[in-house]
């Protein structure tokens, strides 16, 4: 089971993606966030995620699409709780084109990273070894450069290709 983490103002490109992978892998997924209201996406459209933390099914995978401030949801509770409680039981997790922000500031960013360019240096400045990819996997972590990349990262998952 795939889950998607709808941050405030994320990438509907990028969850889009995720979820029509996961369709076409036949993998379930859903949607999640802290409540059950619309949730605004950067391009202005609402989405209404499928559960709210406290209801959502454990998932095997989870995508944390990029958001206009990732790190900045890090310091609420609700958010730093549902990770932790999901976290041992993940296999992947995989970061959107800057949701090393929101990782990083939780504590469970490896130290080695694929990244975009536009959070490249600020992770640099923290320590965090930036790699020219499209997306690097450490751990159950597949850090990625976005867009895209997410999907080569999911096929590197599923162990299949993804045809859109």
């Amino acid at each position: 089971m795939l889950g998607v983490l709808l941050l405030p103002e994320f990438s509907e490109l990028e969850a889009a993606i995720a979820l029509e992978a996961a369709r076409r892998l036949q993998v379930p997924a859903y949607t999640v966030a802290k409540g059950r209201k619309g949730i605004p996406a950067l391009a202005g459209s609402v989405w209404t995620p499928t559960y709210a933390f406290p209801a959502a099914p454990p998932p095997r995978a989870l995508l944390i699409p990029g958001a206009r401030r990732p790190a900045r949801m890090a310091q609420d509770a609700a958010y730093l709780a549902f990770l932790e409680e999901v976290w041992e039981g993940l296999e992947a997790l995989f970061l959107g084109f800057n949701a090393h922000l929101f990782l990083a500031e939780a504590g469970r960013l490896p130290p080695r990273v694929a990244a975009a360019e536009e959070v490249a240096g600020s992770l640099a400045l923290q320590g965090y070894e930036v790699l020219a990819l499209a997306f690097h996997r450490e751990g159950k972590v597949y850090s990625t450069r976005g867009g895209l990349a997410l999907l080569q990262a999911l096929e590197d998952w599923a162990k299949k290709a993804v045809v859109l």
